[in-house]
Order: C-alpha cells, then structure tokens, then sequence
C-alpha cells in the first residue's frame, strides 16, 4: 500500500473511532445523570463493582486506565451517596474493597433497564447485525477484542469478557 493511501485510510479510521467515541461518552454521560449520578465515570466504577464485588481500587483504575488518586475520589463520592461500601482487606490492610449496597445494586438494575434505550450504539449495532447477518456481526466483535488487546495487551482487556461472562450468568439467574 502506498503512504498516500495509508494515510488517508488512517485518517478514516481515526476520525469513524472519534466519532463513535464521542456519542459513547455522551451516552455514558446521559445514563449517569438519569440515574442520579455525579458522573458517566461513577456509572462505569458501579457495572466493574456489580460484576466484581469485592474489587480493589487498583484494580479499577488500572481496568479503566484511571489514575487511582480519581477513582478514590468517585468511590468516596458514591460511598456519600449510599452506593458502595469499602472495607480493608484481611490480609493487607493497605488494600481496600469496594462493594455495592442494595441502593447501588438498584442503580445498575436500572441501569441495565433504561441501557437499550439510551445508549444509541445498541440500535446501530442491531442494524449492523439486520443489515449484514449474524456472523458478520460476531466478526466485528472479535475485530473489536483483537484491537483492544493489540493496543492494550491481553490482560488489560481480559476482564471486560469475564464481566460479560459474569453478566450472561447473571442475567440468567
């Protein structure tokens, strides 16, 4: 491929990622607000907690590339608010935990509701799946996971499909 086209194809794929980046966060925002929270942020630290109870800070920050200095900051908001608890570890007392009250538990069931409906990438991946089939469908999710793990590595990413794991037995309990 010549540079000339290399790099107008990297402009495309830049600015389509941009803008789909943009309307996410957007979304994010939306969803948080509706149900009461500071922040699309405090929504995104409420779904890891739902799907792993008990999770360390560190762990949610590295998770969601956030300094942990800010997660602290968005749990101790939510700790005001009656969304999650924290508690020190048995072992290391200079770990912390984050659980979710039942309050909390009710954001995400909610959140899990009003989901379809506010965030418009569902509709746009539901034409894709009508337009092109199933299976072309399943293939740009593994393109999807391949460019995750290709720019963040494999075991940055590994917990997003454990968590969808987790939600798939959840959701059939």
């Amino acid at each position: 491929m010549d540079y000339h086209n290399q790099s107008q194809d990297l402009h495309e794929v830049l600015n389509t990622l941009r803008a789909i980046a943009v309307i996410n966060k957007e979304d994010w925002e939306t969803a948080a607000r509706s149900l009461g929270l500071d922040s699309a942020v405090q929504l995104n630290i409420l779904w890891i907690v739902y799907c792993y109870e008990g999770v360390r800070v560190t762990q949610i920050a590295e998770w969601t590339f956030w300094h942990p200095s800010s997660v602290v900051i968005h749990v101790k908001k939510m700790m005001e608010k009656g969304l999650v608890t924290i508690e020190k570890s048995d072992k290391d007392g200079r770990v912390v935990n984050v659980y979710l009250t039942e309050k909390g538990k009710g954001i995400i069931e909610k959140s899990k509701v009003q989901a379809p409906e506010v965030f418009r990438i569902t509709r746009a991946l539901e034409s894709l799946e009508e337009r092109y089939g199933r299976n072309v469908s399943a293939l740009f999710f593994e393109c999807l996971d391949f460019l995750a793990e290709e720019l963040h590595g494999s075991e940055k990413i590994h917990w997003l499909r454990e968590s969808e794991d987790k939600m798939r037995r959840m959701a059939t309990m």
